[in-house]
């Protein structure tokens, strides 16, 4: 009997220390650092901030990331790099400063114009645009592994001192933005200015400016704005959504347990949702606020809007052209069916609303 006991006893050892094994191995301790494109304080640094608490708390505090804001290691336009290299562990920014290194990255970004947020969702998730990101990535030959991270609603068109209506509200303005939305404002006569972040205030308030795009309402009043301008304009046809990227080091993201790597997407996807909420409740505030400072609201009227996509449009589509790039191409023509697609299920699906 004794016997009998002692080796169930042996028996329970065994499995405990098998048991305690494996969980040893499910709670490695891992220490990464990860570095975003901006300030400590704007909602974008805040989204990296949220993702890394989500790891930790998942994971029992046994996965860390340290978030550390522009330049800490790199250059703010530099973390990619650092990530393929192993400098640093993973990065937060958007995708459209890689315009440079691919034609495509604009893409994944904003696209003036074109898909709205939950679009952009469908189409992120469900509709092949993460696994189109991947593989520009890898085109460029970085080492990396790249997910969506965080969204936001549309930006707001400008903070101005004009005010912005039709089209020809838009003539010989001067207006700082870049990208795509640039090249396509030159192209309808608009004094297109690039300015640095650090000089957008004093240009304002010299008069340098008429008006300036640069983020959400929230996000814009970060930077006071509103104290230099008179109208704040709207949509956001430049930007109606703003995507934005999570990346890790390719070699040590593959080297994690499944369980860390299944908590970094379950982490990436509730922080995106989280901070597009906190975005969208935010900037109802925010313009809230702007019309207590005496700023005037104004909307590009709806035939203006439908000129601005129509121009927007056939220059993205006369650039993809151009480049002649498969990849370019084949993600063009993704965007466009979702748009579409999207466009007419919402239409049958949902209820009128005014």
């Amino acid at each position: 009997m004794k016997s009998r006991v002692f080796g169930l006893v042996l028996v329970l050892m065994l499995m405990g220390s098998l048991f305690s094994g494996g969980y040893a191995q499910a709670a490695e301790k891992v220490r990464w650092t990860m570095q975003t494109t901006w300030a400590k304080g704007w909602l974008l640094h805040e989204m990296a901030e949220d993702f890394a608490k989500r790891v930790s708390d998942m994971s029992g505090g046994n996965f860390v990331i340290k978030v550390l804001p522009a330049g800490a290691v790199v250059g703010a336009m530099e973390n990619m790099d650092a990530t393929s290299k192993g400098t640093i562990d993973g990065w937060h920014s958007w995708t459209g400063y890689w315009q440079g290194k691919h034609p495509s990255a604009n893409f994944f970004a904003s696209i003036p114009m074109h898909l709205e947020p939950t679009m952009y969702v469908t189409w992120m998730y469900a509709g092949g645009g993460k696994e189109l990101m991947q593989e520009m990535y890898d085109e460029m030959g970085m080492n990396v592994i790249v997910i969506p991270g965080g969204l936001t609603h549309p930006e707001l068109l400008a903070m101005s001192n004009k005010p912005l209506r039709n089209v020809k509200d838009f003539k010989g303005l001067k207006y700082r933005t870049p990208g795509w939305w640039a090249e396509i404002l030159k192209a309808m006569g608009v004094s297109v200015m690039m300015v640095p972040g650090v000089d957008l205030y004093p240009s304002l308030q010299k008069g340098i400016l008429d008006a300036l795009e640069f983020s959400t309402p929230i996000v814009n009043k970060q930077q006071g704005f509103h104290e230099v301008t008179k109208f704040v304009a709207g949509p956001g046809m430049h930007q109606p959504t703003c995507y934005f990227e999570l990346g890790f080091n390719k070699t040590k993201y593959n080297a994690l347990p499944p369980e860390y790597k299944a908590i970094i997407q379950s982490a990436a996807m509730a922080m995106t949702i989280q901070k597009w909420a906190e975005d969208i409740t935010k900037g109802v505030e925010t313009l809230a606020f702007y019309k207590s400072k005496g700023l005037t609201l104004t909307r590009v009227e709806d035939a203006d809007q439908r000129e601005f996509r129509k121009n927007a449009w056939k220059f993205i589509d006369d650039e993809v052209k151009k480049i002649n790039r498969p990849h370019t191409t084949k993600t063009w023509a993704s965007v466009n069916k979702m748009w579409k697609d999207f466009s007419d299920y919402e239409y049958f699906m949902v209820p009128v609303r005014k």
